[in-house]
């Protein structure tokens, strides 16, 4: 009874625990909105993170970024993503654009999945300039790629390039997610300032200066 008692009680915790993971990640979620209202058709920054079902707003370069940006007078939305792991266009696009409020004084930071959805909104949505990091153009043969909805048609790379002042990429030829053949492809047909090192892998560092460096040359 005992032993049946604590494993039950270690179930709840954990439960517990997940539910509260869950409802703080709402609630984050809602500050980011709350904040995008007050930053309505001024100039920011919205990082669009790789899918994943950790908390966003601490993972890989994403909070150094918004704090650096941040220092240097552009303001940052960041949130854990709603349908963070499948990163679902028809969920990412809208609460982009409707819940965040890009629009021609945005600047798009979009890593991974992000920057597929980044580039997808390109297509519809003008905006002040796009990062890209780690970005593809195919489903990379993977079938939650697949189902995300980003690779069911050919991408109109003349579209995507007139919405926007600017787009600046990033990749690292030893990414073991992304091969370095699908950043070239993206570059040579958007027509990006491409920056392509040798060691960086898939970007999931603590720190990217260079995405600010990159920014401030441009406005």
């Amino acid at each position: 009874k005992t032993i049946r008692s604590h494993t039950n009680q270690s179930s709840f915790s954990r439960s517990y625990h997940r539910s509260y993971a869950m409802s703080s990640k709402e609630r984050q979620r809602q500050e980011c909105v709350e904040r995008a209202k007050d930053l309505k058709g001024k100039r920011k920054a919205i990082i669009l993170h790789g899918n994943g079902t950790g908390d966003m707003t601490d993972g890989n370069w994403y909070p150094s970024v918004r704090d650096e940006l941040e220092a240097a007078g552009i303001p940052v939305l960041l949130t854990t993503y709603p349908d963070s792991l499948k990163a679902r266009e028809n969920i990412w696009i809208p609460f982009t654009i409707n819940e965040l409020g890009a629009d021609e004084e945005t600047i798009l930071i979009g890593h991974s999945s992000g920057s597929a959805c980044a580039m997808r909104i390109l297509e519809n949505y003008k905006v002040l300039g796009v990062v890209l990091v780690s970005a593809y153009y195919t489903d990379l043969g993977d079938s939650l790629e697949r189902r995300s909805g980003y690779f069911n048609r050919p991408f109109d790379w003349d579209k995507m390039k007139s919405n926007a002042k600017w787009i600046i990429q990033f990749h690292s030829k030893d990414d073991h997610l992304v091969p370095v053949t699908e950043a070239r492809h993206v570059h040579e047909n958007l027509g990006t300032e491409y920056h392509e090192v040798d060691d960086c892998g898939h970007f999931q560092q603590e720190d990217m200066p260079e995405i600010l460096q990159a920014i401030q040359s441009k406005i």
